[in-house]
């Protein structure tokens, strides 16, 4: 009777990190990362241009105008599940630690 090989996890853990150390290599040698802040650049250089173009013609400007905020919404039920378990022990912990400020104080008042 042949016995199986139990699975090597160091081996396959060292060669996960390998694959995305490769990957990651490969997008900034490839000018990946530099393409996506030189378009992070462009919006704002446009933004620029127009407010510069805004004040020559003496329109009202307001600098909120001309940002352009962009906020994305990384979230998901494992985030959301972390969120509430940090904000539960937060909440007990404080509580805990007042009501033992209180205990003290009668002890020694």
């Amino acid at each position: 009777m042949t016995k199986k090989k139990k699975p090597n996890w160091f081996m396959r853990i060292l060669l996960l990190l390998f694959i995305i150390y490769i990957s990651l290599t490969l997008a900034i040698q490839t000018g990946y990362y530099e393409a996506k802040l030189n378009e992070k650049t462009m919006v704002t250089e446009e933004g620029m241009r127009q407010f510069e173009e805004d004040v020559k013609n003496g329109k009202n400007v307001d600098i909120k105008d001309y940002l352009e905020e962009i906020h994305e919404d990384y979230s998901n039920n494992t985030s959301k599940a972390g969120v509430k378990i940090s904000k539960t022990v937060e909440k007990f912990m404080t509580e805990g630690i007042s009501k033992m400020i209180d205990v003290f104080k009668t002890l020694f008042t």
